[in-house]
């Protein structure tokens, strides 16, 4: 029998390669999203390229009681990727209230949710964050967290703190913090990609869209950073190879792997790749 996995934000950029290589691995997916930032027609996609329909149900996670209705029509999930959240930099300095309660109470319910019904792991979609401004770099998982740059950053750094205290107070839960840097492209068949409601608020769909003319132009920030150009630079990874490392995560979890009941990795590749001084290309 399948081992089956919830992944909340499934039809968003990272969850959907990510349930694509779940099911390429044999898991039984189960999809929740709002939709706040994708499109159900997702599900049509990823079935054409995995060749398996996953089930899908358009909630909220911030609906405790809907979440609830969820596990115990669907029993027998054995883990969690958490991808639902608020992402964008920009958007979370002039929201911040919409970042704190959308990334927050997410996960609270979920972790509150989860002993009830017995589902024992989940791989929590952090990023590099909350790392702030690091003091050296390539960043490694034992560089210090510094203050958080953005809501968006602090929401991060607030919530991998939510699942340790909830694992060190006994909570029979095993968890994996994966702390990545800037993904990028799309599925070899072109059927998923970075396709988000509104302006882009990542560098590549921003440059793309440029490109074809829907947007005027592309904005370049900063010219003093310590670069050959004077703009920034950042670690950017394939989305693909980052859907894999979550199926890897899930199969530490599941198989009895882990060192610790928390573990933490940074998903990059360790190489720098120049982002035109980009405004939000982190």
């Amino acid at each position: 029998m399948k081992k089956r996995i919830l992944v909340t934000g499934g039809t968003g950029y990272i969850g959907s390669h990510t349930v694509v290589e779940l099911q390429n691995s044999g898991y039984e997916v189960i999809i929740i999203d709002n939709l706040s930032n994708s499109s159900a027609d997702v599900v049509d996609n990823i079935e054409k390229v995995s060749g398996i329909r996953p089930v899908f149900e358009e909630l909220d996670c911030l609906d405790f009681a809907g979440l609830d209705a969820l596990f115990t029509k669907y029993k027998g999930i054995e883990a969690i990727i958490h991808f639902a959240a608020s992402k964008a930099v920009g958007e979370s300095v002039q929201k911040p209230l919409l970042y704190y309660r959308n990334n927050l109470v997410s996960l609270i319910n979920l972790l509150e949710l989860m002993p009830k019904h017995g589902v024992n792991g989940i791989v929590f979609s952090s990023s590099c964050t909350v790392y702030g401004e690091p003091d050296q770099l390539p960043v490694t998982e034992q560089a210090s967290i510094k203050p958080a740059t953005s809501p968006y950053g602090n929401t991060k750094q607030i919530n991998e703190e939510i699942v340790k205290d909830t694992v060190t107070s006994g909570s029979p839960i095993n968890a994996i913090l994966l702390r990545y840097f800037n993904p990028i492209g799309a599925h070899p068949t072109a059927l998923l990609g970075e396709l988000p409601n509104g302006v882009p608020q990542n560098l590549v769909p921003y440059i793309t869209q440029t490109a074809i003319g829907i947007r005027e132009q592309l904005s370049v920030f900063g010219h003093d950073y310590n670069t050959p150009d004077g703009t920034c630079i950042r670690d950017f990874i394939n989305v693909v190879d980052l859907a894999k490392a979550h199926v890897i995560a899930i199969d530490r979890i599941l198989n009895g792997k882990q060192k610790a009941k928390v573990e933490t990795f940074n998903i990059g590749t360790g190489n720098r790749t120049f982002c035109f001084g980009f405004n939000q290309c982190i």
